[in-house]
């Protein structure tokens, strides 16, 4: 089963369902979103999310073929929520200053702190190839770089410059999100707040130096 985020919803037998049913699907994501806070994808069963949902195994089955399927709904909403990630406000600053640097990778770091479960989750599913997860996997990686595109297309490239600037963007993006997903790691180095100062001062002189 697909799961639709953009047209009506619909159960495993492709029927539109209405609101007191998505009310009942949302519940399962929920459920499933809990566990994943709290222990392995693999180790959450079908049972568990229904128990915790407030309804049966066999309900569950009426919305999502497979656990995956629930997975990926919950995914959908991390995608949609990632919006925050490039509000005008700070694409219309950019990331000519290390300010505007610094409260974009606040908002990067605090975004992926938020939804750290699910995001490990993704990029489990996506690194065994399972192609949706590629693509939300993407998804994310491209909105959370929407502020530095937004960026080198108003400044332009520097003259004499080799880089294309989305190769660029998708150099520092995937820095940055390597960067979020181990934050809590650096302590063997140094403070938080100093990773995030140090990125900051990353991000302005790549941009510049480009």
């Amino acid at each position: 089963m697909t799961i639709n985020t953009t047209g009506p919803a619909m159960d495993v037998n492709g029927r539109i369902v209405g609101e007191r049913a998505l009310a009942t699907r949302q519940r399962l994501a929920d459920a499933l979103a809990y566990f994943l806070s709290s222990q392995p994808f693999r180790d959450i069963t079908v049972i568990d999310i229904a128990r915790r949902a407030g309804t049966s195994p066999a309900t569950f089955y009426q919305y999502f073929s497979s656990i995956e399927d629930a997975l990926l709904l919950v995914a959908h909403h991390v995608v949609q929520e990632s919006g925050q990630l490039a509000p005008d406000t700070v694409a219309a600053e950019g990331c000519g200053g290390l300010t505007a640097a610094r409260q974009l990778i606040d908002r990067l770091f605090d975004f992926w702190r938020a939804h750290q479960a699910i995001i490990r989750t993704i990029d489990a599913k996506a690194a065994d190839g399972d192609v949706r997860f590629v693509e939300v996997r993407n998804h994310l990686l491209s909105t959370a770089g929407t502020p530095l595109d937004r960026t080198m297309e108003r400044q332009g490239p520097p003259a004499g410059s080799t880089v294309r600037p989305k190769v660029l963007t998708g150099a520092l993006v995937t820095l940055l999100t390597s960067a979020a997903t181990h934050e809590s790691g650096f302590a063997a180095w140094g403070t938080q707040d100093e990773l995030r100062d140090c990125l900051a001062s990353l991000l302005v002189n790549s941009i510049q130096a480009a």
